[in-house]
């Protein structure tokens, strides 16, 4: 009898191991903490030192009030500890253009004294230029001090240093935009738990067609992220386009309307952990019972269009160019392949939608204004996202929106690497595996094989 039983617990963890996806812990709590404290020492005493001096600056003052804060105070505190600001809270950063010299203050008050306080330190080091985050051209992470937090503090500097204040929307965007020693590794466990997760989200496990619907997957991925102590900044997106043969034309379902066999799926989703995003876009097809494929015509959507578009990009991401610049010579790259598509690229890291260029916007081709004029940093990433309209041979000729997102870091050298890969095989609902390319690879810039579409 015991054999017996032995034999029939064998099998049954030999079926959930088939069955249930193992994921990469991610650090406790604890742990989290004693990371970001380190993080933000190096962003508060590195990267701010560093960038005083690269925009000549000597004094950088911020202002806010609890619930009231302005974009950076997130890259100067722990998110495991720190939850808002409290009562008024000042930061003053000071670095002597002459000697080097660098000083930081913290001030949490709800007195006039802290206005005095503000006062000695100008009194005492003297700067000849004092940046306020103010910027009414459109650059929301360089305009973090409101209103009124900024009268008041107007009417308390001396009138010596009131005419030593001075906009310099690049020393906010910059801070947000670098990425630190550290963060990459808990960014790459991050993104490897995004593809297994969207790749269980879309397997016979989670989706059976005829049943499940695009809204059951949402919160299959709300509550597994969840389940794995990570959270979202936005509502995950699936939907399915659907060829209609009778029509001959291509639907777009979501919400409640079932999966059916022949979908061509997919999904926008993003995470949050210890202060850091991803964004992340992957497609995927219901295989028939009698297929073991998708059409080709799908296939080469994927592999001859969009990631022939997500090349093109990378090899032109370079430090100091524009996202205006480099949309420019990516979608004339694309008219010269023939590759009808759409390009907007953003920033990503503290936000999802974090400061920085932006290369393109949905509904802006011919340029950004005001962010697509800033310039691509060292050490900051991007979330690489763009569509390809694709005719698909198997569906009638019918035009099919290959949608993709992978985030990608920039060294401080300017190389480009995808942080865990990218998609280039669609997932495959119903295969054993239901597994896509997602190994880590870098882009080799200048090697990119570019196939012209006739």
């Amino acid at each position: 009898m015991s054999r017996c039983l032995l034999i029939l617990l064998s099998l049954v963890l030999l079926a959930l191991s088939a069955t249930s996806t193992v994921y990469e812990p991610l650090p406790s709590l604890r742990e989290q903490q004693k990371i970001a404290s380190e993080w933000v020492n190096l962003r508060t005493n590195v990267v701010i030192p560093k960038l005083l001096e690269e925009h000549k600056v000597e004094m950088w003052i911020l202002s806010m009030r609890e619930y009231n804060e302005d974009p950076v105070f997130w890259g100067l505190t722990n998110p495991t500890s720190t939850f808002s600001a409290r009562r008024r809270t000042l930061y003053v950063f000071y670095r002597s253009l002459k000697t080097g010299e660098f000083k930081k203050y913290e001030f949490i008050d709800n007195t006039e004294q802290v206005w005095t306080d503000l006062t000695a330190i100008l009194y005492e080091t003297n700067p000849a230029s004092i940046v306020l985050n103010i910027d009414e051209k459109g650059n929301n992470f360089a305009d973090g001090l409101h209103a009124g937090e900024a009268e008041a503090l107007l009417k308390k500097l001396p009138w010596t240093y009131w005419m030593r204040v001075q906009r310099q929307p690049l020393l906010a965007t910059q801070f947000i935009a670098t990425r630190v020693e550290g963060q990459l590794e808990i960014y790459k466990k991050m993104m490897r738990i995004v593809h297994q997760v969207i790749r269980e989200g879309f397997s016979t496990r989670v989706i059976t067609p005829g049943k499940t619907t695009p809204n059951d997957v949402i919160w299959f991925f709300r509550d597994r992220i969840q389940s794995l102590n990570m959270t979202t900044w936005f509502q995950p997106s699936v939907d399915i386009q659907r060829y209609n043969p009778s029509t001959n034309l291509v639907e777009t379902h979501s919400g409640n309307t079932p999966f059916e066999y022949g979908d061509f799926i997919w999904t926008d989703f993003g995470t949050t952990f210890l202060g850091l995003n991803t964004d992340t876009q992957h497609n995927g097809y219901i295989l028939h019972p009698t297929e073991t494929s998708a059409p080709i015509g799908l296939q080469r959507g994927l592999t001859h269009h969009s990631n022939q578009i997500q090349d093109i990009l990378l090899r032109e991401i370079k430090p100091r160019l524009t996202g205006n610049q480099i949309l420019a010579t990516t979608l004339a790259q694309m008219r010269a392949l023939n590759i009808s598509g759409t390009v907007y690229c953003h920033p990503i890291g503290d936000y999802g939608h974090a400061a920085g260029t932006l290369i393109g916007m949905t509904n802006l081709q011919d340029g950004v204004p005001v962010k697509g004029d800033i310039p691509v940093f060292e050490n900051m990433w991007f979330s690489i996202e763009l569509q390809a309209n694709v005719e698909v041979p198997e569906w009638g000729g019918q035009v099919v929106n290959f949608r993709q997102e992978e985030d990608v870091y920039l060294g401080g050298d300017g190389g480009v690497w995808w942080v865990v890969g990218r998609q280039s095989e669609l997932i495959l609902v119903g295969e054993s595996s239901g597994l896509g390319k997602s190994g880590e690879s870098k882009i080799k810039k200048g090697k990119v094989s570019l196939v012209k579409q006739g």
